[in-house]
This record gives C-alpha cells, sequence and structure tokens, in this order.
C-alpha cells in the first residue's frame, strides 16, 4: 500500500515540529553579569538569581545564589547552562563578609544593593516585573549599578 505524498509530507512537518520543539526546550544559555559602583575591594558581592516571581519574593531560596569577590571596585561572574526563560537578579555588597544585608533599625539597607534592569523599589525591593528580563541568546551580559 503506497501512502500519497500528503500523508507523507503532513508526517514530515509532524516529526520536525516534535524535535523543533524539543530542541527549544532544552536551548540554555550563559548570563554575564558585571556590577558596577562598588565603593571599595572589601567583602563581596552577594548574588540572587531568581526564576520566578515566588523566589524573588522568598529571601532565602533563590534559583541560584553566589559570591563573588571584588577588584577595582568592580565584579563579574558568569551563571553557564541557564534554559532560556525569565530571571531576574538582586545583589548586595557584603562590605563586612558576614553574608547579611546590614540594616539599621528601620529595616532599611546601610549596605549598597542593586537589582536587574537597574530597577529601583520605592518602599522595598522593586516588583518582579520591574527587575525581570528575558535570556533567550546563547549569551547575554547585564549590567547591574550597586548603590
Amino acid at each position: 500500500m503506497k501512502l500519497s505524498a500528503y500523508v507523507i509530507f503532513v508526517l514530515m512537518f509532524c516529526f520536525s515540529n516534535i524535535n523543533f520543539a524539543s530542541d527549544n526546550a532544552k536551548q540554555k544559555g550563559t548570563l554575564i553579569i558585571k556590577f558596577n559602583g562598588l565603593n571599595s575591594d572589601k567583602g563581596n558581592v552577594i548574588i540572587a538569581v531568581c526564576n520566578s516571581a515566588e523566589n524573588y519574593k522568598d529571601n532565602l531560596s533563590p534559583f541560584i545564589g553566589k559570591t563573588v569577590k571584588i577588584e577595582n571596585n568592580s565584579a563579574t561572574i558568569e551563571f553557564d547552562n541557564l534554559p532560556f526563560g525569565e530571571y531576574a537578579v538582586k545583589a548586595f555588597h557584603d562590605e563586612d563578609a558576614n553574608n547579611d544585608l546590614n540594616t539599621n533599625f528601620l529595616g532599611i539597607p546601610v549596605e549598597n544593593y542593586g537589582f536587574s534592569n537597574n530597577a529601583r523599589g520605592m518602599f522595598g525591593p522593586p516588583s518582579w516585573n520591574d527587575a525581570k528580563f528575558k535570556l533567550s541568546d546563547e549569551n547575554k551580559m547585564i549590567e547591574i549599578e550597586i548603590k
């Protein structure tokens, strides 16, 4: 029994779409983050990379948490093999290297901090929507001002 050219074309199209969809689901990229505006080389930059609004709000459970050394009042870090998607980054200059964002008696940070898109909040951190960005390329570089 012969299959018509139409049936063969439809089958080829279906199988090619399945492969294309699975390739897109597996796509990953490298995120490079450069932190500018650091006041000194003392301490470290503490970084939280978040991949959802939920873990962005939760300060204890980021998608990825890292610490990076400061050199010449600047710091850079690279995250390899991140699945394509939406992310937001929050970071602070941990000058005393105590792994905690120091605040005054009102809860206002006394150590400098920054967010992706250089977003700033009025009375607290900026929203997920203000800080999020899309990773959809093999390599993406962002810069964050720490102030």
